[in-house]
């Protein structure tokens, strides 16, 4: 006689669109005996295992139940789950995680918008060079550097002896929309480049500072070396380091600079500031605000996920649209607040699936240009 997977297993392989129609129904038999309390409980040991935990508090449930709600009391009643109460609680904890069984009732149309990925473009003197598929092979921009390809496709710049002739050179790399890479500088610095980004630095680094320029968002992995303090310019904001690992975000009308290790002094124009790891300093023409960070969610997309606690639909709509290449008409987007976890590969028509079930609006997308239907 087979035996019957426990809960666990079932509600794991739900929350990973992995069941089967026969553990859906074995999953959803087990739901009706279960309390909420024990659905919560599930959900953040299902995220604790995951290395990127979400607190998720009664109201960020209740919020979400009301939405789940709606959704589903538009949509015809079916023997099966429709009728299950618990099915709406399941649901919930679904979106929470940002995957689930929903996906399986998607009436959104296939749309040709996939997910981005590994690509860039190196600029050299004006001169653009694809960066998408181990593309670079190994050359010399000047005499004591390097310059190959890494297994991931990632560029690795090294420095191969003291020579400083052509170290100032520069180079730029730059992601486009629906982008993200890596480049290893010469001191070893690591620098994970967002979606429509870039960051200009010289080929090597000597003399009094290293410096580089960023647009965009950029995760820093700064090597240490006390004598040659590390600076990354960003509109007016200087971040000055000396080993690190911090994060800069420009796409606003401000800069944001996110501290997970170490310590940094960001200088905006005659204001200075020191922050400390968990803390986030944001330079706008009213100076330096310095807020507690949400490091999980900040980080996020380095771990190949989307993480928005409390965020407004807007803001969410602005990181999706530099992933997945699309358009939005900025002031008709409603004033919603959204809690959503996902994977960065998670099919386009997914995504939509979930923000109308969370938000309760109708999107429509026609030639990459998202809409509301009224």
């Amino acid at each position: 006689m087979e035996q019957k997977p426990d809960f666990d297993k079932l509600f794991s392989r739900f929350l990973n669109n992995q069941a089967t129609q026969k553990e859906l129904d074995l999953f959803f038999q087990d739901l009706n005996g279960l309390g909420e309390e024990k659905l919560k409980n599930h959900i953040n040991a299902e995220m604790q295992m995951e290395e990127q935990s979400i607190a998720v508090s009664q109201p960020h449930l209740q919020n979400i139940f009301a939405k789940i709600e709606q959704q589903i009391d538009r949509k015809p009643k079916s023997k099966l789950l429709w009728t299950k109460t618990w099915y709406k609680v399941a649901a919930a904890a679904a979106v929470v995680l940002g995957l689930g069984y929903l996906m399986l009732y998607n009436d959104v149309k296939q749309v040709n918008i996939v997910p981005g990925s590994s690509k860039a473009v190196l600029i050299i003197n004006n001169e653009e060079k694809a960066l998408d598929n181990k593309t670079i092979r190994s050359f010399s921009p000047a005499a004591a550097i390097s310059v190959t390809t890494a297994a991931d496709g990632s560029i690795i710049y090294r420095q191969i002896s003291n020579d400083t002739t052509g170290l100032s050179a520069l180079h730029t790399v730059s992601t486009p929309v629906g982008g993200f890479y890596k480049v290893t500088l010469g001191d070893g610095t690591q620098v994970f480049l967002n979606a429509k980004s870039s960051i200009e630095f010289p080929v090597g680094f000597y003399g009094a500072e290293r410096h580089v320029k960023v647009n965009g968002e950029a995760y820093f992995k700064v090597a240490k070396n006390k004598k040659m303090p590390f600076i990354v310019s960003v509109g007016g904001t200087d971040v000055k380091v000396l080993g690190t690992e911090f994060m800069i975000n420009s796409f606003a009308k401000q800069t944001k600079t996110t501290l997970f290790e170490g310590s940094v002094q960001l200088s905006y124009l005659s204001k200075r500031q020191i922050l400390v790891p968990g803390e986030e300093g944001i330079s706008d023409p009213s100076g330096i605000l310095v807020n507690q960070a949400d490091t999980a969610a900040t980080l996020a997309w380095t771990n190949g996920l989307f993480v928005f606690n409390d965020q407004p639909l807007i803001n969410v709509l602005q990181e999706l649209s530099r992933w997945y290449d699309f358009t939005f008409d900025a002031e008709s987007i409603p004033n919603k607040r959204l809690y959503i976890r996902l994977n960065r590969n998670t099919a386009f028509k997914d995504v939509l699936q979930m923000l109308q079930t969370t938000t309760g609006l109708n999107f429509k997308i026609e030639e990459r240009r998202l809409s509301i239907e009224n």
